[in-house]
């Protein structure tokens, strides 16, 4: 019996040792967006503009810009088309060949042509950005970047983001729109590495990644709960910024909360529940974790290792002690 339970302990402290070893913020992330360089230094506002356009309907989207310099700024404005950056991090690839389209959902071929402007020291404008949807497009999401530069910047000529600012402008048509959100995981991690047992609770985030399979836009939100036998420790909000941060089509986005009540031993349950579209379609994850510091694999390799000793070890010794006793009992008579 004691031996089964010794092996018992000896697996699970091998496997825990196995387990062990085993869009929106392209130029700024609140309201205004600035820049500077070349003698200019300007202000945008908003960063990103939202709307529904119908099919036939025109959208005109205000955005300010505003000189900080001294000098007079002679600006144009650039529409880009962007692409989900692969990092998975919601900040946009903008594609800055001003001849090249993004292969769907490109809104730069609705934008009219914004004539360029000059702004005066501190001047600040309201440029009028207007999006007319054709009649026949197709239903979902369509977006782009409209970025201001100095106009003396040649127009055949790419204009580095470093050297301009923007704002964001996302548009839906409606219509037969799919929407189609999954989790494409869900897990914790320490640093980059995902894992079910630490050995600290300390710098621990709950990461959900969500991987849009539709044709416009997306906002999840949602709660990250963390647990302990059936006790709710903490409640964490998911992409809960102002404005929501997006997953394009056929893309994927993580989003990371930090998990400050984790404590320093047990196991405990992470739960995950999130809601995305019109309709409120609801998504539910979960993920079981296990904090073990390393001085309770410490101590227990020690009392195995004990175990091991009275259980092999000590009988031998015993048994060699009374052969040596009766040998020599016998070697005297």
């Amino acid at each position: 019996m004691i031996r089964r339970k010794v092996a018992s302990l000896g697996l699970l402290f091998v496997a825990v040792a196995i387990c062990l070893g085993g869009v929106g913020r392209v130029f700024a992330a609140t309201a205004t967006s600035t820049t500077q360089g070349s003698g200019n230094a300007l202000k945008v506002s908003p960063v990103r503009s939202d709307a529904e356009v119908n099919p036939g309907a025109s959208k005109v989207f205000d955005v300010y810009v505003q000189n900080l310099s001294g000098n007079v700024a002679n600006l144009q404005a650039i529409v880009n088309d962007f692409v989900a950056n692969k990092d998975e991090s919601g900040t946009p690839s903008i594609i800055l060949n001003g001849n090249q389209a993004a292969p769907t959902h490109s809104l730069k071929q609705f934008v009219t042509l914004i004539p360029n402007f000059t702004l005066q020291p501190n001047e600040q404008k309201d440029i009028k950005v207007t999006v007319t949807v054709p009649k026949n497009v197709a239903p979902g999401g369509y977006y782009g970047a409209v970025r201001f530069a100095p106009a003396a910047a040649s127009a055949d000529q790419s204009v580095t983001l470093s050297g301009s600012v923007g704002s964001l402008v996302l548009i839906k048509v409606p219509g037969n729109i799919k929407e189609s959100v999954n989790i494409a995981s869900f897990d914790v991690r320490k640093g980059d590495s995902a894992k079910t047992f630490f050995t600290s609770g300390k710098d621990l985030q709950a990461v959900v990644r969500f991987q849009n399979n539709g044709d416009v836009q997306e906002e999840p939100f949602g709660k990250v709960l963390v647990k302990k036998g059936g006790q709710t420790l903490a409640t964490y909000e998911i992409n809960n910024t102002s404005p929501r941060g997006n997953v394009l089509p056929n893309s994927i986005r993580r989003f990371s909360v930090n998990l400050s009540n984790v404590g320093s031993f047990g196991k405990y349950t992470i739960d995950g529940n999130f809601g995305y579209g019109s309709n409120g379609q609801l998504l539910m994850a979960s993920k079981t974790i296990y904090v073990v510091p390393i001085s309770v694999f410490v101590i227990v390799g020690i009392a195995i290792v004990a175990l091991l000793l009275i259980i092999f070890v000590v009988p031998r010794m015993v048994k060699g002690y009374n052969r040596r006793v009766v040998s020599k009992a016998t070697s005297n008579k």
